[in-house]
């Protein structure tokens, strides 16, 4: 899956996107929203499977080694180990593909599936510099604030024991 998804992830956005109003034109889904989405599902995977592989494949044989000792079977080790002890770096990779996944979006109306990216194209097709410039800050104020509330879910599903204590110089004494 990785090597797939990395592949997949060297095709250009755009280019993405006019393979996918070719492939669904014979559907009659080859404008509008349905290749949009598929683009940015694709686009996505790679950074969410490399963080979640990479994660589970990182907790130290040693936990492993202690839960089977315990009697943990190995969904038990999954569920109760591996998953909660990689959560943040998880969780950061959906971050980045939804990020992302934003900044890939613009392109959508490219294809007739609307979006904040018509004001950057039809800006740059006018000639128009603030309708450029507003839809590029908008799409950046949007990435910028979905990165905000991801990260403040990130805290919410990270256990309490893996959470970086980030208070002041006082607190840590």
């Amino acid at each position: 899956m990785i090597y797939i998804s990395s592949v997949l992830m060297t095709i250009p956005s755009l280019a993405l996107f006019g393979i996918m109003v070719v492939v669904l034109a014979p559907l009659n889904l080859g404008l509008g929203v349905v290749p949009a989405v598929l683009a940015i599902m694709i686009y996505s995977l790679l950074p969410i499977i490399r963080n979640t592989v990479t994660s589970l494949n990182q907790v130290s044989p040693r936990m492993i080694e202690a839960a089977r000792g315990i009697g943990l079977t190995r969904a038990q080790v999954l569920f109760r180990i591996k998953l909660p002890l990689s959560i943040p770096v998880i969780m950061a990779g959906i971050r980045n593909a939804i990020v992302l996944g934003v900044s890939v979006a613009t392109y959508a109306s490219l294809v007739g599936a609307g979006g904040l990216g018509y004001f950057i194209f039809s800006g740059i097709g006018r000639a128009n510099f603030m309708m450029v410039l507003s839809g590029a800050l908008v799409v950046s104020v949007l990435g910028i604030g979905i990165n905000f509330l991801l990260i403040y879910a990130e805290d919410l599903v990270t256990p309490r024991g893996l959470k970086i204590n980030r208070g002041t110089s006082e607190d840590r004494h």
